[in-house]
């Protein structure tokens, strides 16, 4: 079935960019430097698993 994985990558790649979103809400609200930089880590991880999937070609 071409093009099924492409979908799935897509559909990561949505879920990707809401959680970023939602970890940039949690780090404006986090108070503790420990937790910013966490949070902080987190997003560059997604941002950088997101840059990776959008090489993805079928």
């Amino acid at each position: 079935m071409p093009g099924k994985a492409k979908q799935y990558v897509d559909q990561s790649m949505t879920s990707v960019q809401s959680t970023v979103s939602t970890l940039q809400q949690a780090l404006s609200s986090a108070e503790k430097p420990d937790n910013k930089n966490k949070i902080q880590q987190a997003i560059n991880a997604l941002n950088n698993a997101q840059q990776q999937l959008s090489g993805y070609q079928d």
